[in-house]
């Protein structure tokens, strides 16, 4: 791809979006011009041009859209930036205080809009709410023309007994914007804390938005919400657990709901992945089936699971086993696997996730640093007959 792309983490994976003539959208974080660049890949992943790309520090997610694409960007905002907190000694590496932005690019990668959705008050100011330098990663989805955007956040809080000063805590926002990139009423600024994860999906009658959460609430969390504005109906789950010893998968969307797959305890000792159904309605997972052929889990956290929808009716499940990602196949039906799983031999990060083509493959982008993006795909046709 040219340039320095920075090796995949939490805070710089490479994330790619297909589009419906089978082609791709690629964006990452360039280490060398503290940008986001942004390619065109044709239907054989390949390179076909490189696009103008967007100012900012870091790019968490990117879709497409029928004129284009829309990104979630981290990028400073010195407008709120406060001495003793942004690139002051009280920060680790001095890192700045930041502002999630969702951009909007027509066809040829040009800018189309750039909407803001944290907060203007100063970072030491009760209410300030903002990119910090922990936990902000996000997630977006698309009905079709609004676009949710739903990412781990900072807000600052009076101290108690302490006139003057705030306390800085992790949270999670969603917000929502329409095609045009104008912020709609809807979601909320603050949701799960401390938020570990986010994930969130539109299943063509509700919005999901999944978090883990260790403290308020103690759990993992789905919110489900018909419109924007609607008020949230939730379940939880795995309440009261350790949250070092549990982590989110995919969300992907069903008519009924929600499957999604996950990591808890074991109850003979060590880890488990589960795959469930989270309903439309209701207050707990269902269809829950344990996946006993993943084993060997990778026990160091953070540790995840993945899924996506595979061709229109199966579902594909990750997981990391002595570091290897293996890979195996479900009805989306049931949720009991079909195929595998299979060690694949292929690199994905623990905090990206894989996204589904409009002709069922399955794709991710990886980079391990450098002037090289891998594009991986497990392709649709493939799948065995019932």
């Amino acid at each position: 791809m040219g340039g320095n792309a920075a090796p995949n983490d939490e805070y710089t994976p490479a994330v790619i979006a297909p589009r419906s003539d089978g082609s791709a959208w690629l964006a990452w974080t360039d280490r060398s011009a503290a940008s986001i660049r942004m390619a065109a890949l044709t239907a054989t992943d390949s390179l076909d041009r490189a696009l103008p790309g967007v100012a900012g520090l870091e790019v968490h997610a990117i879709l497409a859209t029928p004129g284009g694409a829309a990104l979630a960007v981290v990028a400073d905002d010195p407008d709120i930036y406060s001495p003793k907190y942004c690139r002051g000694s009280s920060t680790p590496d001095k890192n700045v205080c930041g502002r999630m932005d969702l951009v909007r690019v027509g066809g040829d990668g040009a800018l189309l809009s750039r909407t803001t959705l944290t907060k203007k008050g100063n970072v030491d100011s009760v209410g300030a709410q903002f990119i910090w330098w922990y936990g902000h990663t996000a997630r977006l989805a698309t009905d079709g023309s609004t676009i949710g955007i739903y990412y781990r956040s900072a807000m600052s809080t009076a101290r108690p007994n302490v006139a003057g000063e705030v306390d800085i805590h992790a949270g999670d926002t969603l917000k929502f914007v329409d095609a045009n990139g104008k912020a709609v009423a809807g979601g909320w600024d603050w949701g799960c804390s401390h938020s570990w994860s986010v994930r969130t999906a539109w299943n063509g009658t509700q919005w999901g938005a999944t978090c883990h959460g260790d403290a308020y609430p103690n759990a993992m969390q789905q919110a489900r919400l018909a419109t924007p504005s609607a008020a949230a109906d939730t379940l939880q789950w795995l309440a009261g657990t350790d949250p070092t010893q549990r982590a989110l998968g995919g969300l992907v969307g069903a008519s009924d709901g929600f499957w999604m797959n996950f990591i808890q305890p074991a109850a003979t000792g060590g880890l488990s992945l589960q795959l469930a159904k989270l309903p439309n309605r209701g207050t707990a997972p269902v269809q829950q089936l344990g996946i006993g052929a993943a084993t060997g889990l990778d026990a160091s956290y953070p540790f995840r699971p993945y899924l996506a929808a595979l061709g229109s009716d199966r579902l594909l499940l990750g997981w990391k086993s002595g570091g290897a990602l293996m890979l195996a196949v479900a009805n989306a039906s049931d949720g009991k696997l079909v195929e595998g799983p299979v060690a694949s031999g292929l690199a994905i990060d623990q905090f990206q996730d894989m996204v589904t083509a409009p002709n069922g493959d399955v794709l991710w982008a990886y980079s391990a640093g450098g002037s090289q993006i891998q594009v991986n795909r497990v392709a649709a046709c493939k799948l065995p007959a019932r």
